[in-house]
């Protein structure tokens, strides 16, 4: 069994999400975000790799948080002159929700419905370690039915 473990927002980077991969399953347990920063609960599902037909990498860029995001930097940035600390508080938070919106997407297609995992951009790696898990553990699971390869490894 394979675990990955990786941040789903990028301000609070210590929200985790978590996939375990083995010969059976794909297990998410993952925490949900409101615009990519606050936590709102999880969501838990075991996935049989029958029912998985592929898995595929993307990256996003959505523009409604990026350019809220860049709204609130301008918005901090204008508001020093009046107050440090809300200037301050505004800058982060422009540039986290900015930030949000450049999305890396593992799609993975099970029974035909997509289920989308969304990290931030600096969670590409670890994205693209577990695309990569998946993919062998599904071909793992069609070399085991496939009776000429049994054959094969048999005669030798």
């Amino acid at each position: 069994m394979k675990a990955i473990e990786f941040s789903t927002s990028l301000l609070f980077f210590w929200v985790k999400g978590k996939v375990e991969v083995d010969n059976r399953f794909v297990k998410t347990n993952l925490s949900n975000t409101l615009l990519g920063f606050i936590p709102a609960g999880k969501d838990q599902q075991s996935i049989p790799l029958k029912n998985i037909s592929g898995a595929m990498l993307s990256t996003k860029y959505f523009l409604k948080p990026i350019i809220i995001g860049i709204i609130l930097f301008f918005l901090g940035l204008g508001s020093f002159g009046d107050s440090f600390i809300l200037g301050l508080i505004l800058l982060i938070l422009g540039v986290g929700i900015a930030g949000s919106g450049i999305q890396t997407i593992l799609n993975i297609e099970k029974a035909g419905t997509p289920y989308l995992i969304s990290v931030p951009f600096f969670e590409k790696q670890k994205m693209q370690l577990l695309n990569d898990t998946i993919q062998e553990a599904l071909a793992e699971d069609t070399d085991k039915t496939d009776l000429n390869q049994f054959f094969e490894k048999k005669s030798q």
